[in-house]
């Protein structure tokens, strides 16, 4: 009998087990095939003698162990070491060699990781300004751990000393960080999410503003290309500036990534006409170091744009909306209510007021408290704020008394919904802090209008104040039209 209670419980093992088996095989191939291309594609750019013009490995890696953190486990690292190594040894380097550039390149992002356990979330996710300051530090000390354990290699690499090779190897991993790190912190919880600001524009004249800032920064590209000189780079500045203030930190660090990883590849063959002294390293690293802090100020720009907007979005939400419940407060629903009214056209299309009054409220406050009162105020905004549509719009008008604006509805649409409104009060209980589940009623008052003037919204509250008044009496708890 043991042995067969005992069955089930082993048995409903194995499908945990099998799930926890899959993630965890999701996420060593996510790790290794991640690092595996994006070696591959920073070999393809490695000019003879030096290291990789662009190496994304190191950044994709450290992001992606810092933005899902729970891919931050060992056989991960296992998998992101045998990427490493597969990616060389496929291109022909030297068994000795790769262990070493692997053993540099795993000691930056795990240093990148550790130190992103200090900081927080809202901090990794670059959503304030001193956000990009920690960035900064941390990339620093990724790239100077990397450096140390690779700089041995300059005399096997590209026949330099230990301190030119720390300071180039510093160079590069420095900027591959700054570039392309921040596109993986700052990405969307949602992918779905990537294109909503842009679906959001609803004119031609919002779409071209939108684009604006990406096309005066591709004219700016041109122009450098054309003017040349050690100030091309330069000329991107303001237009990375106006991405920075239009568009989200994750757009902004997409752009500037792509702006950078050009410039890198440009300078690396040539294409980019710069001035180089006689050491071609030691110019080349000034060169990586400038395009690293270049792509630091746009970001910085629109961490500190995205606080200030986060920061008035806030205020304006507490502005308009009742501080206990989350509905409109008073004044916000009457301003929303009549903006709303008077869009309506005037043909005909009828707009119904609720006004809503919590039956024997006062009782509730003198038998359980004032704080039980709040929890009635709160659960009866929610009961009605799920239910209503989207453009309806719904407030609290002052003590236990709300009122919803219904565009667009008609008398018996209007009723119906009041009805539907007053029985699911009526049905769902209220669990008080002392344990007691609380019963409560509704009076509605309902009046509607088909046709729309400038105090059409003043006198549809009069008239549901007097269909409310008419509910009261009669009993409370029903639904009353106005005459």
């Amino acid at each position: 009998m043991a042995e067969d209670e005992a069955m089930p419980t082993a048995s409903s093992a194995h499908p945990a087990l099998r799930a926890w088996s899959g993630q965890m095989a999701a996420g060593f191939a996510i790790v290794f095939l991640t690092v595996l291309l994006a070696s591959g594609f920073g070999i393809l750019t490695r000019p003879v003698g030096f290291l990789a013009a662009v190496w994304p490995a190191n950044a994709l890696l450290l992001g992606l162990m810092v933005r899902w953190p729970r891919l931050a486990r060992w056989p991960n690292w296992v998998a992101a070491f045998l990427g490493y190594m597969v990616a060389d040894l496929v291109t022909g380097d030297a068994f000795g060699v790769t262990l070493w550039l692997t053993a540099a390149n795993m000691a930056g992002a795990m240093t990148g990781v550790a130190l992103f356990q200090f900081v927080s979330e809202e901090d990794r996710r670059l959503r304030r300004p001193l956000s990009v300051l920690f960035l900064l530090a941390i990339c620093l000390a990724a790239a100077s751990a990397a450096a140390v354990c690779g700089s041995g290699a300059a005399r096997l690499l590209f026949e330099r000393g230990l301190r030119e090779g720390l300071e180039f190897w510093f160079a590069t991993e420095f900027v591959n960080s700054l570039v392309f790190l921040p596109v993986l912190l700052a990405f969307p919880d949602r992918a779905r999410d990537l294109l909503r600001p842009f679906s959001a524009l609803r004119s031609g004249r919002e779409r071209l503003l939108a684009i604006a800032p990406a096309v005066a920064l591709a004219a700016s590209v041109a122009l450098g290309r054309v003017v040349g000189g050690p100030g091309a780079i330069a000329f991107t500045v303001p237009a990375l500036v106006w991405c920075a203030l239009t568009y989200s930190v994750f757009a902004t660090a997409a752009v500037t990534a792509l702006l950078c990883l050009g410039l890198l590849v440009a300078s690396s063959s040539g294409l980019l006409a710069l001035p180089m002294s006689s050491d071609i390293l030691g110019s080349t690293s000034s060169i990586r170091l400038g395009i690293a802090l270049m792509a630091i100020g746009p970001l910085t720009v629109s961490a500190v744009n995205r606080a200030r907007e986060d920061l008035v979005a806030e205020l304006s939400h507490r502005a308009a909306h009742d501080a206990l419940t989350g509905v409109l407060s008073r004044r916000a629903f009457m301003e929303r209510g009549c903006a709303a009214v008077s869009q309506m056209p005037a043909g005909g299309v009828p707009v119904a007021l609720l006004m809503f009054d919590i039956d024997r409220f006062k009782q509730v406050n003198d038998c359980y408290g004032h704080a039980a009162g709040d929890d009635v105020l709160v659960a009866f905004s929610r009961i009605v704020g799920e239910r209503l549509r989207p453009d309806d719009i719904f407030g609290r008008l002052g003590g236990e008394e709300f009122a919803a604006v219904l565009p667009g509805r008609s008398l018996g649409e209007a009723l119906a919904m009041a009805e539907r409104l007053r029985a699911e009060v009526e049905r769902t209980g209220i669990a008080l802090a002392s344990g007691v589940v609380l019963h409560i009623s509704v009076s509605i008052g309902v009046s509607v209008v088909d046709s729309v003037s400038g105090d059409c919204l003043d006198r549809l509250l009069a008239r549901s104040d007097r269909a409310l008044y008419g509910a009261k009496a009669s009993g409370r708890n029903v639904v009353r039209v106005a005459a």
